[in-house]
């Protein structure tokens, strides 16, 4: 019996849907964290004094330290399984969850995001792990997209509810809330999910030695399917979170003059053109034999779309909002490759090869939300706002960036 093609009686499917909606459920946490800073960042910067430059860094840094967690999760993924792994950092989530919530100056909320950024780092891949080990390969892009768009409530919660939970009990009320949010999810990924069926070969527990583990990380860094895929993903998803979930409030406050909850119901709107994005991806996936040139079409499309943005003297705000709203939706395409990541992966590095790609994703993160911290923060001047020139400086390059991505990747091999 393949250990991708698991026969699976009623009961375990039913299992299997239920470990699923867990995933879903829990993936709500990490999208909330990621996405947060764009909404309260006004907030944050008038009441801790952050500079545009800190504020930029201080959120890069939940990347970054996501990042960096990204292979020894891997290894712990393979070795001691998706369950374990998940629930440990799951419960070093709460802990930054609280300290970004009674921070008092920069530094205290810079270790809060860094200590969420290590707690999250499992929430995507370890769920990947699990799907791939329960359901067939030809289902993994759909089931994974549906992750993210399920999941992605949590990018939803940090727009409008977000905002409104700021002006009832404010910005540290609210991520207390989270943190108690977060422990439950830490509970259910305990006590409901299992790493893969009994029958399964290629579960957290079959004892694999540290010479084994090496051996792989080895496996892993020869793949150069892996290495051309990862040139993409350093850029594909920061610059989507560079937009939505760090310069989008600051944008329509500063050039539009958005207030909190009118900023919120923008960002919420971005948020939904990111799922739906996703969602019509993993459906593309499904019925277009060429994966490689959908992402790079994917990625030239979004750079066009923001070369616009850039191009556009004062846009109003519709014109503005619109373009916004096609850039979140054209550019989803992360999850297309991460499935191109998975068909060049052998079922024993899948956890080591998938963390290995997403290292990429959130050191790219960093890098891209720093780099715009730096082009936002040479244009501001004293008042503490940014005039539209720097924005537009950040959407071109974005844009630039993309298109020199896609050309690397495109001298990947097709994966089917």
């Amino acid at each position: 019996m393949s250990n991708r093609h698991v026969a699976m009686t009623d009961p375990k499917r039913r299992q299997a849907l239920q470990i699923y909606l867990v995933l879903c459920s829990t993936y709500v946490a990490s999208q909330f964290y990621r996405v947060a800073n764009a909404a309260i960042a006004p907030e944050l910067m008038a009441e801790l004094e952050l500079s545009a430059e800190a504020m930029g860094g201080i959120t890069g840094l939940f990347f970054l330290a996501f990042g960096a967690a990204q292979i020894p999760t891997g290894v712990l993924l393979d070795r001691y399984g998706a369950r374990r792994t998940m629930t440990w950092l799951f419960a070093v989530a709460v802990v930054g969850a609280i300290t970004f919530a009674t921070a008092e100056g920069g530094a205290v909320l810079a270790i809060g995001r860094i200590l969420l950024g290590i707690g999250c780092a499992a929430g995507l891949m370890g769920s990947m792990v699990v799907i791939a080990r329960w359901y067939p390969e030809e289902r993994f892009a759909a089931l994974t997209a549906m992750l993210f768009v399920v999941g992605g409530g949590g990018t939803l919660l940090a727009t409008t509810p977000l905002a409104w939970a700021v002006e009832v009990i404010g910005w540290r009320g609210a991520f207390l809330a989270m943190a108690g949010l977060t422990g439950i999810f830490a509970l259910l990924l305990f006590f409901i999910v299992r790493d893969a069926p009994p029958e399964h070969a290629g579960t957290g527990d079959r004892g694999e030695s540290w010479g084994e583990v090496l051996s792989g990380l080895r496996s892993v860094l020869a793949n150069r399917e892996l290495w051309l895929v990862s040139a993409i993903q350093f850029i594909c998803y920061a610059t989507v979170l560079t937009v939505v979930g760090l310069w989008g409030g600051p944008y329509l406050a500063d050039v539009h003059g958005l207030d909190g909850v009118a900023r919120g119901n923008v960002l919420l709107a971005l948020n939904i053109a990111v799922l739906v994005g996703v969602s019509l991806y993993g459906r593309l996936d499904h019925h277009i034999g060429q994966r490689k040139w959908l992402i790079v079409a994917g990625a030239l499309a979004t750079a066009a779309i923001l070369a616009l943005l850039a191009a556009l003297e004062k846009p109003d705000f519709w014109t503005a909002t619109v373009l916004l709203l096609l850039f979140a939706a054209v550019g989803s395409y992360v999850m297309v490759n991460h499935a191109f990541a998975r068909a060049v992966l052998p079922d024993h590095l899948i956890g080591r090869g998938l963390t290995f790609q997403n290292l990429a994703v959130f050191l790219g993160i960093a890098s891209i939300q720093s780099a715009s911290g730096l082009i936002i923060g040479s244009f501001s001047n004293d008042g503490g706002q940014s005039p539209e020139i720097a924005y537009r400086w950040v959407f071109g390059f974005l844009a630039v960036s993309l298109v020199c991505a896609a050309a690397i990747f495109a001298n990947a091999r097709e994966t089917r």
